[in-house]
């Protein structure tokens, strides 16, 4: 059996599928491998570490018969690194899953797995999913991710909560100190559907399948969701838990009103923050009208910062006590240049709104008083 393709070809499909190879795997080696299967004039690479699988095609210069063939994805993915883009060719003995890769500067043995082997991958329901723009989705992610717990124990809040109702796709996570509700407007063909997703591996994967410009098509089953791309499949084991009921938990009328430049409080907020308890990174934002003093103190260091910070602020006067590291992260998955901070006082739950919005989207993003 034998393979003619571009190195370049190869090692594309390869990199697109990486996100989904097992390092070190114990109980499942073979999922360090990719799964080459030639079928007429298509390759198909594969690669599960079954909790994320991948499938991607590649495009070949010729093939001779078909086959399948489990290759150790460090020592294929380096080799051809390190080669300019030129014609290889894989030649496979499939009794013994060898496979000699020749090249222009040499030629080149390895033991590989029968494709045989290779964990199955589920397949694409059938079922009439969402097409929903591939930017918008890493957007979403990748700001609401931010509010998710990162101890793995606890898995209802390690992950991040996506819920398809009424022309809507939501994205929501919380740690208990924080939450944030991402919502995008979308044709939702009468779908309605809530799962959890990991938070940790899923967009390190999906993000070499998306390209710019482009819908994804998601789709559901029991078990995993499904992203169909340009560019090949994801398969996504889903988070076996309930996520918490949170909309009650947002205030509908915060009264005092706090206006911010938000690159500026950034870069405020982490030259206190060098000064506050290194466990707790308490900031103190004392407020009355027009005005906004930002401080911090670590007793046992014997240390302490206070700035005054340029502001528009509508409201009693109050003196409210932050996590600055979660403000921080907050602020920065943000693009708006101004911010709104919704108070009530200094125990119940601040809001935190973009003041210029990315249209179709609303995003709300609530953090708890640190209380003393």
């Amino acid at each position: 059996m034998k393979l003619v393709i571009s190195s370049k070809s190869l090692l594309s499909a390869l990199q697109r599928a990486s996100g989904a190879v097992a390092v070190n795997s114990k109980l499942l080696p073979i999922s360090e491998y990719y799964l080459l299967e030639v079928t007429g004039t298509k390759l198909l690479v594969y690669a599960t570490n079954t909790e994320i699988s991948i499938q991607t095609e590649a495009s070949i210069v010729e093939a001779e018969g078909d086959f399948a063939v489990a290759l150790p994805s460090v020592i294929i993915t380096e080799a051809l690194k390190s080669m300019p883009d030129h014609p290889i060719s894989l030649n496979v003995d499939e009794n013994t899953s060898k496979v000699e890769m020749t090249s222009e500067f040499g030629k080149y043995e390895l033991t590989g797995q029968p494709g045989g082997d290779f964990p199955n991958i589920a397949e694409l329901p059938e079922e009439d999913g969402i097409d929903f723009p591939a930017e918008f989705f890493e957007m979403g992610f990748r700001q609401t991710q931010v509010a998710a717990l990162s101890d793995e124990m606890r898995k209802a809040m390690s992950g991040v909560s996506l819920k398809v109702e009424d022309g809507k796709l939501v994205f929501a996570a919380t740690d208990g100190h924080r939450l944030i509700k991402n919502v995008f407007y979308t044709e939702s063909g009468g779908l309605e559907k809530q799962v959890l997703l990991p938070r940790k591996s899923l967009m390190g994967a999906l993000r070499p399948l998306l390209k710019e410009g482009e819908d994804i098509n998601i789709r559901f089953s029991k078990e995993n969701i499904f992203f169909a791309t340009s560019q090949g499949l994801l398969v996504c084991r889903l988070v076996d838990q309930t996520f918490p009921n949170y909309e009650s938990v947002i205030p509908q009328d915060n009264p005092n009103k706090l206006y911010l430049d938000r690159l500026d409080f950034i870069n405020t907020l982490k030259r206190i923050s060098l000064f506050s308890n290194q466990t707790t990174y308490q900031v103190i934002m004392d407020l009355k009208p027009q005005s906004l003093t930002i401080s911090s103190r670590d007793i046992d260091f014997q240390r302490s910062g206070d700035e005054q910070f340029p502001c528009t602020y509508e409201g009693e006067d109050m003196t409210v006590s932050f996590n600055g590291r979660f403000l921080i992260e907050m602020l920065s998955v943000l693009e708006s240049e101004q911010v709104r901070v919704d108070l009530l006082d200094n125990k119940r739950a601040t809001l935190i709104f973009p003041e210029e919005k990315v249209e179709g989207q609303d995003i709300t993003m609530l953090i708890m008083p640190v209380v003393t």
